[in-house]
């Protein structure tokens, strides 16, 4: 027997002559004559059949439809959705087959939460079908146990599992959609509290090119693949996304679970969200096969969604708001503490607090009695959320139960008493404890180590008392700006030291408020400053270059290595690729630790907040500076009322929103 070496490469294929053919185990039979390449598409006709057959033709195959011809080289079954479905497909290709490509669903998994992704493995369909799953979850697993069935000794088969297709065309609810619908409309955006599932997905160009990488590859024989991309989504990152696209203003509202399933209301995915998030194969990666930009692919989607509005069902956008219009008006309801809706309080005053691990636990209550603080009394103007919340809230740190939140924030000192402070005074408090005079600060005297806001309470309420030793004062041509102080604060402690080395360029990668600030510090020491992001983005101020194109001519020698890089992304691909970009020896700056970086580099993480009062002065100080030549304004908002809590954690490029305390 001959033996043939296939070639391996992105779109791998039979590459053998006419005279040839091939069998199951990819052997080589000479009896008969294969002619030209035939494939067979079976499905309905969508997006992905146009694309499919058109990727085919341009493959070299023939696409016929079934039963047409005496022999299939591949065979496309994207219609095949029960046992008889499958059967019955079959059953219509009278000839030979090679391949026979099944596109199954995700939902052969059990649509329950996993802290991984789920793997090929976790669905053994030929044994595996307990009958407490649910319908669609066995029909799925059923048809591929019976491809398996149908294929012994009689052709090759391959099935792929693609996550969430992004289009209508799927038969599933679009997400994209969804939101493009009501942030269109306008007003809230409407979700149930508590944990909402994380899921992948992709275009239908993906699965095309997932297809014709398999297509004819004895390695994928009687393999199970899933295919998704890599980037997580949630429905808040999701919208996020569809709020860029558009460049439409997004809100939130949050409904008790208990309400949002009296209201009969639904989210697009469902129970299926969570059975979506799959982990891609690793043939496939190995082959070369690579998934379109998730981030753009939403984007494309989203605009698409907009310029093709359909009708959409008002009535059931109505009847969220409705319910979150009730909600409001009779009841406060506390995450993971009551079981029940409590009655609402008519004092003035409130508190933002959340729940340690419960992104969506973030609540601003009306207290039950009005409190009295002793003096120095101080009124919150207004407060910022930053990283230390938002990783608070995704439960990185180990803290547990609620917390008043606001470690920075601008207040206004409305009662001095005794102390040696005016009544209007503006000032930004210094949020770590013990404080410098921590034998006679009431907070700080029991040593306990904390971040106001993260470790303990902190300046989310409407009216509270602080200490003169947590008060850094602010002249009043700074107002709101001075918010900037305290993330400014962190850097200058990070930073200050590091930008004397040399004068070799500074990468910053992110699009925060904090690569702003970075980039004026760098600019003060007298070095360049390079912004780079995962794609080119046009700013007046920052403009941002790709990285991948960067490391790619640092590489080649046309740039110099720089020595200092600042990572605000906390994605792993950025931060692999300006950490490959720096010099040996160079310093990678993070907010968190980042998932690898290459021997010989040095990693250091900036501190949450601004460590002490002398740094805080010095930011303060720094802000007035910068004010005199900088449009500090730009830096800020925009202002944020504070039952809108959730736009301060989806900010503008290189702005940083604001809680206001008064509308």
């Amino acid at each position: 027997m001959e033996k043939f070496t296939f070639r391996k490469g992105r779109y791998p294929s039979f590459n053998l002559s006419d005279a040839e053919s091939i069998t199951l185990r990819g052997k080589v039979n000479k009896t008969r004559s294969i002619g030209k390449r035939r494939a067979c598409y079976i499905g309905n006709p969508d997006t992905f059949r146009t694309l499919m057959e058109q990727a085919l033709s341009d493959a070299g195959y023939e696409v016929v439809a079934p039963g047409e011809a005496s022999s299939y080289q591949l065979i496309i079954d994207n219609g095949s959705r029960s046992v008889s479905q499958l059967r019955a497909s079959v059953s219509a290709l009278s000839g030979a087959m090679e391949q026979y490509l099944l596109i199954s669903t995700h939902q052969v998994y059990p649509g329950s939460a996993t802290l991984r992704p789920w793997q090929e493995s976790d669905a053994e369909v030929a044994y595996d079908l307990p009958v407490n799953l649910p319908e669609e979850t066995l029909a799925a697993r059923s048809v591929e146990r019976e491809l398996r069935l149908l294929a012994r000794d009689r052709f090759a088969f391959t099935i792929l599992r693609p996550a969430i297709l992004e289009g209508e065309e799927t038969g599933q609810m679009d997400v994209t959609r969804w939101f493009v619908d009501r942030i269109l409309d306008g007003g809230v955006v409407v979700f149930p509290e508590g944990d909402l599932p994380n899921y992948r997905h992709l275009s239908h160009a993906d699965l095309v090119r997932a297809v014709r990488t398999v297509a004819g590859y004895p390695d994928a024989f009687g393999q199970t693949l899933n295919v998704a991309n890599q980037a997580t989504l949630t429905y808040w990152g999701h919208a996020a996304m569809v709020r860029d696209a558009l460049g439409l203003p997004l809100r939130f509202g949050y409904l008790s679970q208990w309400r949002w399933r009296a209201a009969n209301l639904q989210l697009p995915l469902g129970e299926r969200a969570s059975t979506s998030f799959i982990e891609p194969a690793h043939l496939l990666l190995q082959l070369g096969w690579q998934a379109d930009d998730p981030l753009q692919t939403v984007h494309n989607r989203a605009r698409e969604c907009a310029a093709q509005r359909r009708p959409y069902n008002q009535n059931l956008v109505n009847r969220e708001r409705r319910a979150l219009s009730e909600a409001e008006n009779e009841v406060f309801y506390h995450p993971g503490r009551a079981a029940h809706p409590l009655p609402q309080h008519t004092t003035r005053q409130w508190v933002l607090r959340g729940w340690a691990g419960q992104p969506a636990g973030l609540a601003l209550e009306r207290l039950a009695q009005i409190q009295n603080f002793p003096p120095p009394v101080v009124k919150v103007q207004a407060l910022t959320l930053l990283p230390a919340e938002e990783r608070f809230l995704r439960g990185e740190y180990p803290q547990q139960g609620p917390r008043v939140f606001g470690h920075n924030a601008l207040l206004e000192v409305v009662n001095p008493g005794p102390h040696a402070i005016e009544a209007g005074t503006l000032a930004v408090p210094m949020s770590v404890m013990p404080c410098a005079e921590a034998s006679t600060c009431p907070f700080c005297r029991s040593g306990t180590r904390a971040v106001l806001g993260i470790g303990t309470d902190g300046y989310g309420w409407g009216i509270c008392s602080t200490p003169l030793s947590h008060l850094v004062t602010v002249p009043p041509s700074l107002g709101k700006i001075a918010l900037l102080a305290d993330p400014l604060g962190s850097l200058i402690a990070g930073l200050e030291h590091r930008l004397g080395k040399d004068q070799s360029p500074v990468w910053i990668a992110g699009r925060t408020v904090e690569a702003a600030l970075a980039a004026w510090l760098v600019q003060d020491a007298g070095r360049p400053v390079v912004h780079v992001d995962r794609r080119a983005a046009e700013h007046p101020e920052f403009p941002v270059q790709a990285v991948a194109p960067l490391l790619a001519r640092r590489r080649a020698g046309e740039l110099p290595a720089p020595t200092l890089a600042i990572d605000f992304t906390g994605c792993a691909d950025v931060s692999w690729s300006i950490a490959q970009a720096l010099a040996i020896g160079g310093d990678l700056m993070v907010r968190r630790r980042p998932p690898g970086i290459p021997h010989g580099i040095h990693w250091h993480e900036f501190s949450a907040v601004a460590a002490n009062h002398a740094i805080l002065s010095s930011a303060v100080e720094r802000l007035q500076q910068w004010q005199k030549f900088r449009n500090l304004e730009a830096r800020l908002g925009p202002a944020i009322a504070l039952d809108l809590f959730w736009d301060a954690l989806l900010p503008s490029p290189f702005a940083l929103p604001y809680l206001e305390a008064d509308r």
